[in-house]
Formats: structure tokens, C-alpha cells, sequence
């Protein structure tokens, strides 16, 4: 579709006059990739707009409906390849497809890296592609991950081939995990082999980058970061990329969507389910088309018991309704 008649369709683009959308047109700026990857500082310019409304802008062009076109992919469905979790992704009409962007919220230890395993080795599984894991916790462990496929009563060389689908690349700062991204798609332009096979990217987690991100003063830098890095996720999204993004939860938060520190009365044993906060503040919440939390199931006194059992709930959903969720099992085998 032509990028006029996308604007045309969000909020803020009804704003904008003929004279300010064909100066983007003139200035080289023709698609909607073109777009995510202009400089926010050049867009105000262009069309006399402010910073936020650009940003804002960009948010609500990646909540359109995707159409697939010749570049980017076919209107195909992959699946999770965990039972229960695609029957309550169909129910709530986010089934795992190309150019998804979910994010996976739990607090530390509750699961999150073992389901990304899981989904990583049961998409390569099924489909013979690669994906990549960026780890940015430095702690991806191929032990676990050989122990999935052997659970699964795979030879050596299947086993083998597998792993080296799991393209592990590790991103130490936001930094270099933007850069990765940035290669990964200039990669993609350019048409090299493994990038162009390459439809799932997994993240986990951005809340290791962010942890000492705390306070006011950091706010506008923690903003710009997940502002560049929204644009470079949008962008290979368009492009038929699908992403799942690990974030932690806490309990407790101060204003800017960070864990305190401080006992405000708010503790774990008391707690609720829906008093889990994803970290990462308010413009992220929006970044991510489906929210998942991973959590440990509560009983009528609020206490958890680990057993493996876990509860995924989708806390907010942009093509559907929220709210629902449905259980699953951590086992060293993976996520049933």
C-alpha cells in the first residue's frame, strides 16, 4: 500500500496536509521502511511536526494491518508448537505468524528463557529455518537446549543440525543489540542466504539492559534507546520478521515502570497476578502488538507453589481481546 494512504489511515496522519506528505516523497521517503528508518529529527523538519508526535506516529503506522507483498512474506502461519499455548493464541486471534512482535513478561526465574528455548528448537524443528537468539544476558545454554532435542529422541546429526540452526549472537548493551539488528537487515537488503531464511528472532532480555536505567534523569535516554530500538524491530517486522522479546515483571514499581526497591506494602506474598508490572515504562507497553505474562499459578490464598506448572496470561492484545490465559508445564524436556 502507498505510504500516503497508510498515514492517511492513523490519527496523527489525518493531520497532516498533501504539501507535508508529498515533502516526504521528495525527500526519498517512499515506504513504510523507508519511514521507520528516517531520522526522528528529520521527520519534525519535514512535516513541522514535534519529536513525540513523530514517535507516535511510527507507533500507530506499525499497528495497521500488514498486507504481505512480494518483499516481505506469504500470509503463512508457523505455531508455537506448544499445544495449549497456540489453541489460547487462536482464541484471542494472534496466531504466531510473520512480522509478529510479542513480548514475554515473568518475573527472574519463573520460566521465560526455557519457553524461548522451547520455541526456538521447535521452530527449527518444523520448519528447517534458522533463527536468531540474542542474548543479552550472556547465559545461553546449549546443554539445556541439546537436552530438549534428545528429549525428543533425535540422532547426533539431527541434533547437530539443529543447534546450528539457533544462531546465538551475544549484545552486551542496547547498543549492540540496535547494531545487531541493523546488520541483520542490511543483510537482508542485500540478500544474503542464512539472513533471508531467517523469520524468527528471539531477544532475551531487555531487562538486563535497562536495570540500571533508574530515575528521572535516565528517563529520556532509556526513551531514545527504545524509541531507536521500536523503529529497528518495526522495520524487519515489515519485512515479515516475526520477534518475541523477553521483559521482566516486578511487584512493586516506582513511576517510571522500574522495581523501587522500597517495602511500600506491596510484597510477593500478597500480591495478585494482575499487580505484575512489565519493566520498561509506558512508551514500550505500545511497542509490542501481544503481551504474554509467564507466571506461577495462585490459589485461593494467593500462595504459588513451584511444581512446574505456570500460567501464561495475555495482558494486553492489539488485534483481540485480553485477559485470557491457559497453563503450561516447564520441564527440563522444554515447555508442554
Amino acid at each position: 500500500m502507498d505510504l500516503h494512504l497508510m498515514i492517511l489511515q492513523t490519527s496523527t496522519g489525518k493531520m497532516l496536509s498533501e504539501y507535508q506528505l508529498n515533502l516526504l516523497s521528495k525527500n526519498n521517503i517512499e515506504s513504510l521502511i523507508d519511514f521507520y528508518e528516517a531520522d526522528e529529527k528529520k521527520l519534525h523538519e519535514l512535516l513541522l511536526i514535534n519529536v513525540e508526535s513523530v514517535r507516535k506516529l511510527k507507533m500507530e503506522l506499525s499497528m495497521l494491518p500488514k498486507a504481505p507483498d512480494k518483499e516481505c512474506f506469504l500470509d503463512v502461519e508457523y505455531g508455537t508448537g506448544i499445544e495449549e499455548l497456540d489453541k489460547l493464541l487462536s482464541s484471542v486471534k494472534q496466531r504466531f505468524k510473520p512480522g509478529r512482535v510479542w513480548e514475554l513478561c515473568g518475573q527472574t526465574g519463573v520460566g521465560k528463557t526455557q519457553v524461548m528455548y522451547t520455541l526456538a528448537v521447535n521452530f527449527v524443528w518444523k520448519h528447517a529455518l534458522p533463527v536468531l537468539f540474542i542474548d543479552t544476558k550472556q547465559d545461553f545454554s546449549c546443554k539445556r537446549v541439546q537436552d530438549m532435542l534428545r528429549a525428543r529422541n533425535t540422532d547426533a546429526e539431527t541434533t547437530e543440525r539443529a543447534m546450528k540452526a539457533i544462531q546465538v549472537v551475544q549484545a552486551h548493551t542496547v547498543t549492540d543489540l540496535i547494531n545487531v539488528l541493523i546488520t541483520f537487515d542490511q543483510q537482508l537488503t542485500a540478500k544474503i542466504e542464512d539472513a533471508v531464511q531467517t523469520k524468527f528472532v528471539l531477544i532475551d532480555s531487555l531487562g538486563a539492559y535497562f536495570a540500571h536505567y533508574r530515575g528521572r534523569r535516565m528517563q529520556r535516554l532509556r526513551k531514545s534507546l527504545l524509541v531507536e530500538l521500536a523503529c529497528k524491530v518495526r522495520k524487519l517486522a515489515v519485512r515479515g520478521v516475526a520477534f518475541i522479546i523477553g521483559n521482566v515483571s516486578f511487584f512493586e514499581k516506582d513511576d517510571n515502570g522500574f522495581d523501587d526497591g522500597e517495602d511500600d506494602g506491596n510484597n510477593e506474598e500478597a500480591a495478585t497476578p494482575q499487580q505484575l508490572e512489565p519493566m520498561l515504562g509506558a512508551y514500550w507497553s505500545s511497542v509490542c502488538t501481544l503481551r504474554l505474562s509467564l507466571e506461577l499459578p495462585v490459589d485461593e490464598d494467593f500462595t504459588r507453589q513451584d511444581d512446574g506448572l505456570r500460567s501464561m496470561h495475555v495482558i494486553s492484545n492489539t488485534y483481540g481481546r485480553d485477559g485470557d490465559h491457559c497453563l503450561l508445564r516447564i520441564t527440563e524436556a522444554g515447555v508442554a
